[in-house]
């Protein structure tokens, strides 16, 4: 009898794990992953003789990295502005994309322009760089049902080159980057680095 009644707890452990594994699986959600895959400001190429269009075109790259779960986006927006200093920028403009829906394992390709205002073209050191963020709210599919919307955002720096295109030619990913431009020239190789913090904590015992 005692044997039974341990067989009947162990069955009803076991089948409650598995069902609150199942449900954690389930309702568990990775959140989509947004690039920014192409810009062109036709106002910092060097090969057109006038310099006076305003426009920046631009294309993202949405993915949905879930197996079964599909995405609804509501519109998202897409904010550009120029570095003026290292770590002060200036608003170029907005653009909207219209929201949509996106498949399982699926990704989507989301193009835009907007007509930029003030100076495309305030160096920092020589170089032209633009910050581009993007935020939205997203609600998964979850078999018949929708979950609650999940603020999405991001951004990233993005150098441009005298070609009015990102000098970087892979995707971007739109990710929690700080709004500042890092200097080469002061940052120390990651070998000198974890010296400097070895004997700096050697410092710190001794004292």
């Amino acid at each position: 009898m005692a044997a039974t009644c341990c067989t009947r707890c162990s069955t009803f452990i076991i089948t409650t794990g598995l069902t609150a594994l199942f449900l954690w699986l389930s309702l568990r959600v990775d959140e989509p992953k947004c690039y920014l895959e192409y810009i062109y400001v036709p106002a910092l190429n060097n090969t057109l003789k006038s310099h006076r269009n305003a426009t920046v075109f631009f294309s993202l790259k949405l993915a949905n990295p879930n197996k079964d779960k599909g995405v609804k986006y509501d519109a998202v927006g897409v904010s550009f502005r120029v570095f003026v200093s290292a770590n002060a920028t200036r608003p170029l403009g907005n653009a909207t994309i219209e929201r949509f829906y996106q498949g399982h394992q699926k990704t989507a390709h989301k193009s835009g322009s907007l007509l930029a205002g003030g100076n495309l073209t305030a160096p920092v050191d020589g170089k032209v760089y633009y910050r581009v963020d993007f935020a939205t709210a997203a609600k998964y599919k979850i078999l018949l049902w929708y979950t609650k919307r999940d603020r999405l955002w991001g951004g990233a720096n993005v150098e441009i080159g005298n070609s009015g295109l990102k000098v970087n030619r892979k995707a971007i990913r739109l990710g929690n980057s700080p709004i500042v431009i890092e200097s080469g020239a002061h940052k120390l190789p990651p070998c000198y680095r974890a010296l400097v913090a070895f004997f700096f904590a050697v410092l710190m015992l001794i004292g």
